[in-house]
């Protein structure tokens, strides 16, 4: 660790570590995306979407897309194309390298995002959270939406939650 961590949009020079960080992430749940489908999703969005860098080094990363309010990107494709949605931003995937997970990063992340997002005149915040993050998020001031199905492809527990960012 070279200091504080420093939050900035993606750069095409990221994808090769994010793509690193989501499979140390998510190959052992079977929840590990194709390259493609990730790159779909952030194209989406691009002024929403986030790495975390330590000196030159992508330490974690938040990708973000429009998305209708109570669904979620199918996690076997991307996306054909982008979603005119200007109310809810979905937070599709945030992972932060395990040696920087105690150091406040989340709680950072959703500060810039939610700060973009209210920028932009997104009025939420959305986001498919696996069982074993759930609660911290609840504790940062996302809320539950038990009346939202998540699909099984998520993971066991996995819960659709949402959280208020105003315009």
């Amino acid at each position: 660790m070279t200091g504080e961590p420093l939050i900035r949009l993606l750069q095409e020079q990221d994808w090769p570590r994010i793509h690193e960080l989501e499979a140390q992430a998510y190959a052992e749940l079977g929840l590990s995306e194709d390259p493609q489908a990730l790159r779909s999703r952030a194209a989406a969005s691009p002024a929403t979407n986030f790495v975390v860098v330590d000196g030159e080094r992508v330490v974690g990363y938040l990708l973000t897309l429009p998305y209708p309010a109570g669904r979620f990107p199918d996690l076997a494709r991307g996306e054909a194309a982008a979603h005119d949605e200007r109310a809810n931003l979905h937070l599709h995937d945030i992972v932060i390298d395990r040696r920087y997970q105690v150091r406040g990063l989340p709680e950072q992340l959703l500060a810039v995002i939610s700060a973009a997002a209210a920028a932009l005149g997104f009025e939420q915040l959305s986001m498919v959270s696996l069982r074993r993050s759930r609660r911290r998020w609840t504790r940062m001031g996302f809320v539950e939406q038990p009346e939202v199905a998540v699909p099984a492809s998520y993971g066991e527990g996995a819960g659709y939650l949402t959280y208020g960012v105003g315009a």
